[in-house]
């Protein structure tokens, strides 16, 4: 992986409010650009500490792909779904306007065709509508994108958000993993303006989640071997049971989580499954499994859910290969993840996202009965 560090630098968050701390360090990541006579919030995607300015970051580009740009809809997008979760759960204002900041980014990234490029190059903010990972119409930062402005229209009654996500029509895919994105984008909107369509529009994605009852929710059909990054897969078909009122959705989540899920935790975590790879664990192999436990005992009321998301989000705080603290709630700082049992001492975006996720369901299970 090739970096290159920008001449931008940001100073490391200081606690604040225990709520809004889940975002202090995501607020320093923020960079804001003009265009066309609009000011863009986006959030730089990933910093390092600057050792010759102590209590400084720099801001550095990863380019594993070759050169992708500065910020991204991927992290931008779930930076403002989880500053909208805690402005529902809180009702902080504070967060309510960040998320609608790093939305202008989200928006400003859709064509008017409705596709969604993914990175912009530069400062100025010229999108990158061709690399690999952010090429125009991408599925992944395009389902991200539509679950942020869901959830924002849920919230906010705007309309303009409504409008952004049903621009973008994405072909049905056998990809399960986004499959559960859409499906849980498409529940924050139903959850706003119920309706026929886009309760088909669930069924149908989750039912692909579902099909044929396999031991474990897969990412493609027939496929044994699963990523654990960003499955979501438990997460979106125990939401549907609730929000569908479908509880025979629960019999095969409880398979996927007696077959891998509860091993997985167990396990402090792995790459993939069935090969169970340590190396290279990061947090979104951890929280979107937490998500889904919780969404589970919700659904089911059955105490050991809730005892096992509680354990997956201890991942944060210790109980992992290299025995570190990873996450800091209070300035919302999280490391990128644990490579040879070591913790990284690197801070990105999608980490501290993550995390932020992670620490918001875990002080939900805390005020649950």
């Amino acid at each position: 992986m090739v970096l290159f560090v920008l001449d931008i630098e940001v100073s490391e968050p200081r606690a604040v409010d225990r709520e809004y701390g889940l975002l202090g360090y995501l607020e320093s990541l923020t960079y804001d650009f003009e265009r066309d006579g609009n000011l863009i919030s986006a959030i730089l995607t990933y910093a390092e500490p600057n050792p010759e300015r102590p209590g400084t970051l720099h801001a550095v580009i990863a380019a594993d792909t070759g050169y992708e740009g500065i910020a991204c809809v991927d992290d931008t997008a779930r930076a403002a779904l989880l500053a909208l979760k805690i402005y529902e759960r809180s009702r902080s204002r504070k967060a309510l306007g960040l998320a609608r900041r790093w939305l202008t980014f989200v928006e400003y990234m859709q064509y008017p065709d409705g596709d969604f490029a993914n990175f912009i190059r530069n400062g100025t903010g010229v999108r990158n509508a061709s690399g690999p990972t952010s090429v125009k119409g991408g599925y992944a930062w395009s389902a991200r994108a539509k679950w942020a402005l869901a959830t924002a229209f849920r919230l906010t009654g705007d309309r303009a958000y409504r409008e952004s996500f049903e621009r973008c029509v994405l072909a049905p895919t056998i990809d399960n993993k986004m499959n559960a994105v859409l499906a849980l984008a498409d529940m924050e909107l139903y959850r706003a303006i119920p309706s026929d369509e886009l309760r088909a529009s669930i069924r149908e994605r989750v039912g692909r989640i579902v099909a044929g009852d396999p031991p474990y929710f897969r990412d493609l059909p027939r496929q044994t071997h699963v990523e654990l990054w960003g499955y979501h897969q438990l997460h979106a078909v125990a939401e549907a049971a609730m929000v569908l009122d479908e509880p025979r959705l629960l019999i095969p989540s409880l398979h996927t989580v007696e077959n891998l899920v509860e091993p997985d935790v167990r396990a402090m975590f792995w790459r993939g499954f069935p090969e169970r790879g340590k190396d290279g664990i990061c947090a979104y192999m951890v929280t979107p499994i937490v998500q889904g436990l919780t969404s589970l005992y919700r659904a089911t009321g059955v105490t050991s859910y809730r005892d096992l998301a509680v354990l997956g989000s201890d991942w944060y705080y210790g109980r992992n290969d290299a025995g570190a603290a990873l996450y800091d709630p209070s300035t919302g700082m999280c490391r990128d993840g644990i490579s040879g049992g070591i913790a990284s001492e690197n801070h990105g975006a999608e980490s501290s996202i993550e995390a932020g996720f992670a620490e918001l369901v875990r002080r939900d299970l805390d005020d649950l009965p």
